[in-house]
């Protein structure tokens, strides 16, 4: 479960992260967006997105992983560098034929993962399934028990079907000493929050502290917006502690800084 203190916002990348044999100038670029991120108080960084191909090769997007692990080795320390982020995961999914692949080649992607996670600055997996959920079941308790069992920590990424969502983390739970830290819950793809907080109740000790309310600038979120949501969603459930956004690469453009979108969020549940 969550040990984190304070108040926690975290921050979904999509590709900034991802170029294959970066130039100069591709690395200039991201060393700065690492800096922007590690500066603006985010507590967790996400990547993503990556897939698993059906014979078991592992691509962060559209690229190879083995081609950007040196991007990995970069950026990690930069965006820990402030001391404001305090873990970066890396996010797997959304589709289905992502954990089919990964089910088919389960020893090699837990032998790559494992080398990853232990070389490259990353602290734990999130599982992004949105796809034939219910083919997942065994697969996503097993990947939670096993990152958990390597030290590392693990979220996820709901929207809907609460209930297979929670036999997942009742499953899970069953085994000492693993547990997902919290979930990132998509409230733009649809999620109700006290829905889930009612699903939870009894299952987790404070639903509300596992539930991290997820925002979209990609559908028009600001800070003023976010702020005023996670404060509603705060005043009626007060043991709130985190929430998150969705994405980085739509920051640029919106009239807002990376800091201020932070900011929000950590007001709004603080």
């Amino acid at each position: 479960m969550n040990t984190a203190t304070g108040a926690q916002a975290a921050l979904y990348c999509q590709g900034t992260f991802d170029v294959a044999a970066p130039t100069a100038a591709n690395k200039k670029t991201m060393i700065a967006a690492a800096k922007d991120i590690g500066n603006s108080g985010f507590t967790t960084v996400i990547l993503g997105q990556f897939h698993v191909h059906s014979d078991g090769t592992i691509y962060y997007n559209d690229t190879p992983l083995e081609n950007v692990l040196p991007n990995l080795k970069l950026i990690t320390p930069i965006l820990k560098r402030a001391g404001k982020v305090k873990q970066v995961l890396i996010t797997f999914g959304p589709f289905a034929s992502d954990f089919s692949a990964i089910q088919a080649n389960l020893a090699s992607f837990k032998s790559t993962m494992a080398g990853v996670l232990a070389g490259y600055g990353i602290d734990g997996l999130d599982w992004d399934a949105e796809e034939e959920l219910g083919n997942f079941t065994k697969l996503l308790v097993d990947l939670t028990i096993w990152t958990c069992g390597l030290g590392r920590i693990v979220t996820a990424a709901p929207y809907y079907d609460t209930a297979f969502w929670v036999k997942v983390l009742q499953q899970v739970a069953k085994q000492k000493g693993a547990g997902f830290a919290w979930w990132n819950l998509q409230l733009y793809g649809g999620a109700y929050y006290p829905d889930w907080v009612t699903a939870l109740t009894g299952v987790v000790p404070q639903p509300a502290a596992f539930l991290y309310p997820g925002y979209a600038n990609t559908q028009g979120a600001t800070p003023p917006t976010i702020l005023s949501a996670l404060q509603a969603v705060k005043t009626a459930n007060p043991t709130l502690t985190g929430g998150f956004l969705w994405r980085y690469e739509s920051i640029a453009g919106s009239g807002f800084s990376t800091a201020q979108f932070a900011q929000a969020i950590l007001t709004g549940v603080a």
